[in-house]
């Protein structure tokens, strides 16, 4: 009976993804940022395709259900495995110059409790960086730390059926600038559904994030919408052997924070932009440029990402991955290409991936600065 409650009111969660939410925000206005950094070296070289993932701790960050298949350990027979992860960037080279001291880091653990699921916890860091003071004159009296964001996120995933499996994510965020602190929490709400395909096992994802209020550094009347996505991805196991496993891995993402738009903001925004032109904007067009309510779901608007995975006797692993920024337009395809490799050793799990930086790092004879990130995982 207590199971039975417990699986139906996580599936009762799922259907708040359905329920209309209000949230305004002005275009490309969002905060919090740190929640769109997702993470794991893993995912970053699929591309970030990485909804319809399970059994790796990492999938908190794309789709809490992922926790819900947590693979067996191997010095607990029967027993499911516990996992603990660490996952740094030194994201200087994105910026340049002006990217010291800039990071992104993150701390994550799983841990099955039999049948009563899987819970587990991540703590997101995201260094600032520093910034030179100076008075009217060039000299610099004093170098600043604009401090650190914080994202603190539990986790609980079970399976509801043979086939089904959910995951919710409950977050706290704090935010830095310069003196101010602002704070908010959300909710991520997610699905992974297996599909009856014997000869090409297929799972389906689904995850909403980052349902929650703005968060505020001066009061809320400013407060700016979190960054709220809503993810569709596919895990296709396309051939398995007792030494080879090849895998496909795709998903799409809606940037759905913008769910409507205050009426007089886009009145007084529609006349400043017609105000020199001589073929006029109308309301849909400037709705539809900005990706506003079902207008998120157009395809220009749209991240996608696609990745491929293949494992060599269970102990390495090399990946390749694409993603593409909606409203990016990069010279060419090599701009969103990513890769990496994972090795498997004993209880220890390495994972490195390399991804071309399509940044303001970029060097004056045209390269593009890499950014590489490591994750580290033991499986317990």
């Amino acid at each position: 009976m207590y199971f039975s409650i417990r699986k139906t009111f996580i599936f009762l969660l799922l259907l708040a993804v359905f329920l209309p939410v209000t949230a305004f925000a002005g275009p490309g206005r969002t905060g919090a940022q740190i929640l769109n950094l997702g993470g794991g070296a893993r995912a970053r070289a699929l591309g970030d395709a990485f909804y319809a993932m399970s059994g790796d701790v990492t999938t908190s960050l794309w789709n809490p259900s992922g926790l819900a298949d947590m693979p067996e350990s191997k010095f607990r027979s029967g027993k499911k495995a516990a996992q603990a992860s660490m996952f740094y960037a030194d994201r200087t080279a994105i910026f340049g110059d002006a990217g010291e001291g800039l990071y992104y880091t993150f701390l994550s653990g799983a841990v099955p409790l039999g049948d009563v699921g899987t819970v587990g916890a991540t703590l997101q860091m995201e260094g600032q960086g520093t910034i030179a003071v100076t008075t009217d004159s060039p000299d610099i009296l004093r170098e600043e730390n604009l401090g650190t964001n914080f994202a603190l996120t539990l986790s609980y995933a079970d399976r509801i059926t043979e086939s089904l499996s959910a995951g919710i994510n409950g977050k706290i965020i704090r935010m830095v600038l310069g003196r101010e602190t602002g704070s908010s929490y959300a909710l991520d709400l997610g699905m992974q559904y297996l599909l009856p395909f014997e000869f090409m096992p297929t799972t389906l994802g689904a995850a909403i994030q980052n349902i929650g209020p703005g968060i505020s550094f001066i009061d809320e009347n400013q407060a700016d919408p979190l960054p709220r996505f809503l993810r569709l991805g596919t895990s296709v196991n396309l051939y398995s052997d007792r030494y080879n496993d090849l895998r496909l891995v795709g998903g799409i993402t809606a940037y759905i924070d913008k769910l409507a738009e205050d009426e007089a903001e886009l009145a007084a925004d529609l006349e400043r932009l017609n105000a020199e032109r001589e073929e006029k904007l109308t309301e849909k067009q400037l709705l539809s440029d900005r990706g506003v309510g079902i207008r998120a779901f157009e395809w220009r608007h749209l991240q996608k990402n696609l990745g491929l995975e293949y494992w060599l006797g269970n102990i390495l692993a090399i990946r390749v991955g694409c993603k593409v920024e909606p409203g990016i337009n990069l010279p060419n395809l090599t701009d969103y290409l990513t890769g990496g490799i994972g090795v498997k050793v004993s209880l220890f799990n390495l994972d490195l991936s390399y991804r071309s930086n399509p940044g303001p790092g970029r060097a004056s004879s045209g390269t593009i600065p890499g950014l590489i990130e490591m994750t580290g995982i033991i499986i317990f």
